[in-house]
């Protein structure tokens, strides 16, 4: 595998990270309406957290969004009725700085449902405006205030000279966790990705400044955000750096790092060749070995034909030919 293609998979792998971090923010659609939102909450017998899921639209089946929340984020919120056996009425309020969601129904046995309505903080909306990124919809306001966004994360995206998000890039930084600690920790670390898109991905893939910090002891310092993504995305790990390192192979850069995680070149595939003669493999003829399924029982099993030492790059080529793997018996 090479570089542009091991860069594809880990964007692709950071792609999908995003887009799942963001499926917890409600979805767009032009079917929204403050009063016509429908709750579900759940909740275990002793723990304090609950799971609430909201639904709107038409019929309440266009946009959704459920999440864990502590019972003290939920204003009102009374468990003893969410967990009385005879059921009992219930209401409660998610007040964020974006606005608030009203809810009230009927609990029974740790099982609640009923209807809520949402109502957006002017001040707030104001804010947005004032601030150059325009003034929110209903529908906008509501997005902002399930995935929390707040004056302080705007605050802190100006005070580290990153462009004037949107109103979408703000529930997407939002949705994935980014807040002014988040941004300022990543600054003090000599971090801030080159503009708000490689920022959600820094979030989303939770490229935390103490995963950083591991990356820096492995060895790996001043690593551009591009390579710390393409880490991050695969996978790598202080102890995969570590683990390479007894394997042999330290020392290396991070394209050739990510080339042998993106492929699971793992020390077993490595002590295989060795036991069989092949010791000190280069790094781009173990990803070529592992990415044609180049096996020691495949060398073997040539081996028992009378192909007997062949060097890495006959192997490779007999391989890529179509040379069939053969089970030994």
């Amino acid at each position: 595998m090479n570089r542009a293609l091991v860069f594809l998979a880990a964007s692709a792998a950071a792609a999908l990270a995003v887009t799942s971090a963001c499926l917890a923010s409600p979805r767009t659609n032009h079917d929204f309406r403050a009063e016509n939102i429908y709750f579900t909450m759940t909740a275990p017998a002793r723990s304090g957290d609950v799971q609430l899921s909201l639904r709107s639209g038409k019929d309440h089946h266009d946009r959704s969004m459920s999440s864990g929340f502590a019972a003290s984020e939920l204003t009102g919120l009374d468990l003893a009725r969410l967990r009385s056996p005879d059921g009992a009425p219930l209401s409660f309020a998610l007040i964020r700085q974006a606005g608030r969601v009203d809810c009230s129904g009927n609990a029974r046995a740790m099982k609640a449902e009923g209807d809520c309505r949402f109502t957006a903080d002017a001040a707030f909306a104001e804010l947005l405006a004032s601030r150059g990124l325009g003034r929110p919809t209903a529908e906008e306001s509501y997005e902002l205030t399930m995935v929390g966004a707040t004056r302080e994360l705007i605050d802190a995206l100006a005070a580290a000279n990153y462009p004037r998000p949107t109103i979408e890039k703000l529930t997407e930084l939002a949705a994935v966790g980014v807040d002014r600690k988040f941004i300022d920790e990543l600054s003090r670390r000599g971090y801030r990705p080159n503009d708000l898109n490689d920022l959600v991905e820094f979030g989303a893939l939770d490229i935390t400044p103490d995963y950083i910090d591991g990356m820096a002891r492995a060895g790996f310092r001043n690593m551009d955000a591009d390579a710390i993504v393409q880490f991050k995305a695969l996978d790598i790990s202080p102890a995969y750096i570590a683990e390479l390192a007894r394997m042999g192979y330290s020392g290396l850069d991070p394209d050739e790092v990510s080339q042998l995680k993106a492929l699971e070149v793992t020390p077993e595939f490595v002590e295989g060749f060795a036991r069989i003669g092949y010791t000190g493999l280069p790094v781009d003829t173990l990803v070529q070995l592992k990415a044609l399924d180049v096996t020691p029982d495949y060398v073997a099993s040539l081996r028992d034909r009378g192909l007997a030492d062949l060097s890495p790059e006959q192997l490779v080529a007999l391989r890529a030919v179509g040379q069939p793997h053969r089970t030994r018996k």
